[in-house]
């Protein structure tokens, strides 16, 4: 590897720069125009733009120079374009005086005898029509006009440079053409790589500006290297355009699926990132124990070198094409709108549902590793994931640790059968006591959501059997108890001796976070009703409305609401604990051994 400061005049010493076919698209926005153009419109300072980093490619003696663009195609081209856009600005005896010097720079011959001139950086397929355009425009005719904001990046970035360039004078424009290509500005440091250097080591240890590359593009840029080395260029793209370009970017819904962000623990990560992380897992060349998500690129690049022969890749990159294909298919995801039923999609909504909700994505490799191994058997589909989210439920409640979840998640994955072995392993008597302990509000959201599915799907009375994801908990006996909750009944100790009234409260505070006091409305009370007494929280004030304006629910209007109206205007820590045994009594039913 050869690091040198060099201006962007280096480029006139180059043959073909080429952006390989499989690098992704010209992805500069407004912000990064901005901020590179007001960096160098500033003449009092000097100009650092970041690194470049090139292979020249082996060619024969006498063949012209070729050379292809690692990493940095973002910045080059950009570059390139405010070159042009200065060009197609000025005066026509500037553009005379300054001719030669574009030409140099963004315009190559083959041979010094040709009388054609081709433009210098060849982009990949998706930019290719669209900087052809802008280069060669306003050269032997008329420049672009009136850029739609919708065009391609490329266009939008020429239009962009364009309107505000016009805003300055001549001299201004022709001083900036003069900087960006003066031999002294080295505002890029060129790096050429040596046919042995690690390029994800030269982009980890380099502080880059612009959009850096993705975990997902490395490994894509890794995998068609490769594949350029092991059958050709021809074969190369066709592989690439059967795989994946077919399952990544086939239209703008494909790309922005595999755009979209899931919350995976404490993380945002894109679909594409969590799937590439599900096929390593599945693989056994990512290990949680000693790997993290950052290794994820040097994992697949050291998977991809193993590759000795072009059917061990072809059938690598085949492999990542059909768990992306299943992953898209089967991996639910949720919004606002989104209806849930208790039997949706054979059960697996509800698991996804529950693994979204506890922000659990340990599980994402052994799920994906099921739905690919059973294809077409829905009975052990059914099973695995079934006992995969009794596990997690059961696990959740009665309060034990997830750490092992990623170790796990590999053993699953190497025998899914001790899944359905491990799926009670917390009993009944964790359960029970788990319910009866402080529940986070997420977590109680949770269950008594599923449990109102469960009472909808059993019973014939209810017309709607899907429901969102949009209600709001409420503890019936407020967690600020003290100032209208005053009354407190008489309790026994476990050996029958009474409770003293410190003791009485005492028990009344951790009552109160059992499930049994908790429930779901429609909308949120009123602050100034949530404290109140359980009448007037009940039944509201005024305008303010009560618990019974907001049960639509049978969780609220059954267990609740129903048993006020006849008359049972208390709520006490008696009710809490026969609900709690109650609501018991159906999660055991879901989730039971």
């Amino acid at each position: 590897m050869e690091a040198k400061a060099q201006s962007f005049r280096f480029l006139s010493n180059e043959g073909m720069v080429k952006i390989p076919f499989f690098q992704r698209g010209y992805v500069w926005k407004d912000e990064n125009w901005d901020d590179l153009l007001t960096d160098l419109l500033d003449a009092n300072k000097g100009h650092f733009l970041g690194s470049l980093i090139l292979k020249q490619q082996t060619i024969r003696s006498g063949e012209p120079k070729e050379v292809l663009v690692v990493d940095g195609q973002q910045r080059l081209t950009t570059l390139s374009i405010l070159l042009k856009v200065l060009y197609d600005t000025f005066t026509a005896d500037h553009k005379k005086n300054s001719e030669i010097d574009l030409r140099n720079n963004l315009f190559h011959k083959r041979y010094p005898t040709d009388g054609e001139y081709l433009i210098k950086i060849q982009h990949s397929r998706v930019d290719a029509e669209a900087y052809q355009r802008v280069i060669s425009a306003g050269i032997d005719g008329s420049p672009i006009e009136n850029v739609d904001d919708s065009s391609n990046k490329i266009l939008s970035c020429y239009g962009y440079f364009l309107k505000e360039l016009r805003e300055k004078s001549e001299d201004d424009r022709a001083s900036l053409f003069n900087r960006i290509l003066d031999p002294e500005n080295r505002m890029l440091v060129v790096i050429d790589l040596a046919e042995g250097d690690d390029e994800q080591d030269i982009f980890d240890t380099i502080n880059s500006s612009g959009v850096r590359l993705s975990c997902a593009d490395t490994i894509k840029n890794a995998l068609f290297q490769k594949a350029i080395q092991l059958l050709n260029q021809s074969k190369a793209i066709d592989l690439y355009n059967k795989t994946w370009e077919k399952v990544f970017l086939a239209d703008d819904e494909t790309i922005d699926f595999w755009e979209t962000e899931r919350i995976t623990g404490r993380f945002r990560r894109n679909n594409i990132e969590i799937m590439l992380h599900c096929v390593a897992v599945i693989e056994g060349f990512y290990d949680p124990d000693q790997h993290t998500l950052s290794d994820l690129p040097k994992l697949y690049k050291k998977k991809i070198a193993k590759c000795s022969s072009k059917d061990e890749l072809i059938f690598f990159i085949n492999e990542i094409k059909d768990y992306a294909d299943t992953y898209r298919e089967r991996i639910l995801s949720f919004d606002s709108s989104t209806l849930f039923s208790f039997n949706n999609s054979n059960g697996t909504q509800r698991l996804f549902h529950i693994l979204e909700t506890l922000q659990i994505s340990t599980f994402h490799p052994f799920i994906l590793f099921v739905f690919r191994k059973y294809i077409g058997d829905e009975y052990n589909i059914s099973r695995l994931l079934s006992s995969l989210e009794k596990y997690v439920v059961r696990r959740m409640i009665s309060g034990q640790e997830t750490k092992s979840y990623n170790k796990l998640c590999r053993d699953f994955i190497l025998n899914p059968d001790t899944l359905v072995e491990k799926a009670g392993e917390a009993s009944d008597e964790e359960i029970s006591v788990g319910l009866r302990k402080a529940i986070s509000n997420k977590n109680a959201a949770l269950l008594l959501f599923w449990v109102e599915l469960y009472r909808r799907n059993n019973d014939n009375k209810f017309d709607m059997k899907e429901l969102k994801d949009s209600y709001s908990l409420e503890h019936i006996m407020p967690q600020k108890w003290e100032q209208y909750w005053k009354l407190i009944p008489e309790k026994q100790n476990t050996d029958g001796s009474t409770m003293s009234h410190e003791e009485a409260k005492k028990d009344r505070y951790e009552k109160v976070y059992w499930l049994g006091n908790m429930t779901l409305l429609t909308s949120s009370l009123n602050s100034s009703l949530r404290n109140h007494d359980f009448e007037k929280k009940m039944n509201g004030e005024g305008s303010k409305k009560g618990i019974k304006a907001y049960a639509f629910l049978s969780i609220t209007k059954d267990d609740i609401v129903f048993k006020f109206e006849s008359g049972d205007t208390v709520w006490d820590e008696s009710k809490i604990i026969a609900r709690t045994s109650n609501l018991q009594k159906e999660i055991l039913q879901i989730w039971g051994n």
